[in-house]
């Protein structure tokens, strides 16, 4: 006897906490930090502008934000019709923020929002946070103290936590560019992705370090650092648009000469996989970055690869010998999955 075909509905879950990913959709944003409250509380204030596309009519933009205190919210369309947020509300435990707006906001491939915000750069070794070390020289005038500790700061948004250093579409798909602004003291060092464009002197011994457009990228590959850092430097033997690229290992005041076997890895992984996959490294510089409090061993955040500090440092003198395959590794890992980032 034949049997009746039966038609099962195919069942997906929703993920209730995505974004809008259809309608609302990110293309660049300008992240501006200052008033960095280097010590105490460690607050700091920011500006976001996000340039957007926006397909359908709507009065509502949903944003992801987590531990951040959102304070003014602007939106134009087009370069006019700007009009501040009526109502802000928060969904803590999907960490996302709604704007609200008196009036409909138009289809247009050409809509801004501008968040001005406050945070905390926290020492949960996720989103902006700081990192507590004893300096093995004497550290710069202006390297904050926690406690009896001196701090350096840095980013973790891998793989969702870019939403607790600024509001933003912390989604992997919704790709964008981004550039940064950060005003620190003018003794420190500040770093990101993409090499220093511009570093103007502020009020009160501080300065304005800008850095270049970065490429298309998820915001969880973002990153920035500040602080009482040296670094040492190679060149790559292959040249990248022309020209050797240069290559960084930064560590606090002290321990650059720790960071000289990890470069030297650096370098040659560099040419090794750019050959091996037959694609040349796309940004003007790779910079690694030792940080003394880290949730991994290491993150690839392009440009800026951040590390444990075993994972990077070796000492000739006192380190054990078995650690230089440690460093080794880990400094090609992070090579690889730079390189199938890139990719994807």
């Amino acid at each position: 006897m034949a049997v009746a075909a039966i038609n099962i509905p195919i069942i997906r879950s929703i993920d209730h906490n995505a974004l809008d990913t259809v309608n609302v959709k990110p293309v660049h944003y300008d992240i501006s930090l200052h008033s960095l409250e280097l010590g105490g509380g460690f607050g700091y204030k920011g500006e976001v502008q996000i340039e957007l596309q926006i397909k359908t009519q709507t009065k509502a933009i949903t944003v992801n934000a987590y531990q951040l205190s959102i304070h003014d919210v602007q939106m134009s369309v087009n370069g006019a019709d700007s009009q501040k947020a009526s109502d802000i509300t928060y969904d803590e435990k999907s960490q996302r923020a709604t704007f609200t707006f008196p009036k409909e906001i138009s289809p247009s491939q050409n809509a801004q929002i501008v968040i001005n915000y406050a945070g905390t750069m926290n020492n949960s070794m996720a989103g902006f946070y700081r990192s507590k070390y004893k300096p093995t020289i004497e550290p710069s005038r202006s390297v904050p103290l926690d406690g009896e500790d001196h701090c350096m700061f840095s980013t973790q948004f891998e793989s969702c936590d870019a939403r607790r250093a600024f509001p933003c579409f912390d989604e992997p798909n919704l790709k964008a560019t981004f550039a940064l602004r950060i005003e620190i003291p003018e003794d420190l060092c500040a770093l990101s992705n993409m090499p220093e464009k511009e570093s103007k002197a502020s009020n009160g011994g501080l300065k304005v370090v800008s850095f270049e457009r970065s490429p298309v990228m998820s915001t969880y590959l973002l990153a920035w650092a500040f602080g009482d850092f040296e670094y040492v430097e190679e060149f790559t033997l292959r040249k990248y648009n022309g020209k050797p690229l240069p290559v960084r290992v930064y560590t606090t005041r002290g321990l650059k000469d720790q960071a000289r076997f990890g470069l030297e890895n650096a370098s040659k992984v560099v040419d090794y996989f750019s050959e091996l996959f037959g694609i040349d490294y796309p940004l003007p510089k790779l910079d690694l970055l030792a940080v003394h409090e880290f949730s991994h061993g290491a993150m690839e955040n392009w440009g800026l690869i951040t590390y444990r500090t075993t994972a990077i440092l070796f000492d000739e003198q006192r380190s054990a010998a078995k650690y230089k395959n440690r460093v080794a590794y880990v400094v090609a890992h992070g090579r690889i999955v730079f390189r199938h980032c890139e990719q994807h």
